[in-house]
C-alpha cells in the first residue's frame, strides 16, 4: 500500500472534489482517480460514491478514513523525528500570505530559510486572510501570515510586527480630506476589500467606533489594486502606512491627516504540528528577518 494513495484518499474525502484535490496535490485529475481506484482494489471496498454534489464517502470509506489519517500522521511523525535527529528541515513547506510580499520581507525570508535548510521545497500562495486561516486549519497550508489575531484553539498566533494603516484618497481630493471627520469619510465613495480580508475588518471596526458605515462602491482583493483605483480617482481606501506615505509624497494620492489604524502581523502555525522541523525552521527564519524572537 502506497502512502501517496492514502494521502490522495484523505484529500478527496476532505475536498469532495477530484478537481480541487488534483490542484492541491499537484496531480492530474486522472492520476487522482487512478489512486482512488488502486486503493479501492487493494482494500476490496468502494470508498466513494460519485454524486451530483461531488465525491461522497461511503460508510466503509468513512470508517477507513480514520485509519488512513492515523497512518499518514504516524508516517509524518516518523519522518519528522528522523529529520529532527539530523538537525535538518527538509521536504515541502506550503506558506500562505495575505499581504504584499514586500511588506512581509518575503524575498529575504525565503532566502534566509533556504540558506539554512536547502532541502526544503517551498510553495507560497496568496489568499484573503480568513482563507489563510482556514487552509492552515485543514492542512492545505503548513503556515501563514495574516493581519489581526483570529483566536482559534487549534492555531498558534505569533506576533511578528505592528502594522499601521492610513486612509488615502485621489490627489484631487486633498482639500476635501484636510478637515474631514469619520462621518465625512463615510459619505465619500470607498474602494473596499471583501469581508474575509483583514483590511475590511479593520475599516469596519473604525467606522463602527464612530457610528457610521462606509459607502463602498468597489471591492478588490489585492493591495496593489486598492492604490491603483484610488490613483484613478474612484474613491478612498485603506493602505499600509509605508506605501501610503510614499504615494502621497509622489503626489499620487492625498493622505487623510486623521488617525492611523493599528493592527499586527502574525505568523500562524497549527498547534499539533508546530514542533515539526520545517515549521521550527520557518519560525526561526521569521525571527531572524524581523529581529523579533518568536
Amino acid at each position: 500500500m502506497e502512502l501517496h494513495h492514502l494521502k490522495t484518499f484523505a484529500t478527496v474525502a476532505r475536498e469532495g472534489s477530484l478537481t480541487r484535490s488534483a490542484q492541491i496535490l499537484l496531480l492530474s485529475q486522472p492520476a487522482v482517480s487512478g489512486h482512488i481506484k488502486l486503493l479501492e482494489e487493494e482494500l476490496g471496498t468502494v470508498l466513494f460514491e460519485r454524486t451530483a454534489k461531488g465525491m461522497q464517502l461511503t460508510r466503509e470509506g468513512l470508517i477507513l478514513l480514520e485509519e488512513a489519517e492515523r497512518t499518514l500522521d504516524a508516517a509524518k511523525t516518523l519522518v519528522n523525528r528522523a529529520r529532527g535527529l539530523q538537525g535538518d528541515a527538509a521536504g515541502p513547506l506550503a506558506l500562505g500570505i495575505a499581504s504584499d510580499p514586500a511588506a512581509l520581507r518575503l524575498g529575504t525570508l525565503l532566502s534566509t530559510l533556504l540558506a539554512a535548510h536547502p532541502r526544503l521545497r517551498l510553495r507560497v500562495s496568496h489568499h484573503l486572510s480568513a482563507d489563510v486561516v482556514d487552509q492552515v486549519q485543514d492542512g492545505r497550508l503548513d503556515a501563514g501570515f495574516v493581519l489581526e489575531e483570529r483566536p482559534d484553539r487549534a492555531l498558534r498566533h505569533l506576533p511578528v510586527a505592528p502594522v499601521r494603516l492610513r486612509v488615502v484618497g485621489p490627489a484631487a481630493w486633498r482639500d476635501r480630506l484636510a478637515g474631514a471627520g469619520w462621518s465625512d469619510l463615510a459619505a465619500l465613495p470607498w474602494v473596499g476589500t471583501p469581508p474575509r480580508c483583514s483590511f475590511h475588518l479593520i475599516a469596519a471596526r473604525a467606522f463602527a467606533r464612530n457610528g457610521v458605515a462606509p459607502g463602498t462602491i468597489i471591492e478588490v482583493d489585492q493591495e496593489s489594486a486598492l492604490k491603483g483605483l484610488v490613483t484613478e480617482g474612484l474613491g478612498l481606501a485603506l493602505l499600509r502606512e509605508e506605501p501610503a506615505l510614499a504615494a502621497a509624497a509622489a503626489g499620487e494620492v492625498a493622505l487623510w491627516p486623521g488617525e492611523a489604524l493599528r493592527s499586527h502581523l502574525h505568523l500562524i502555525l497549527p498547534l499539533d504540528k508546530e514542533g515539526e522541523p520545517a515549521l521550527q525552521a520557518l519560525r526561526a527564519a521569521v525571527g531572524a528577518v524581523w529581529q523579533e524572537p518568536l
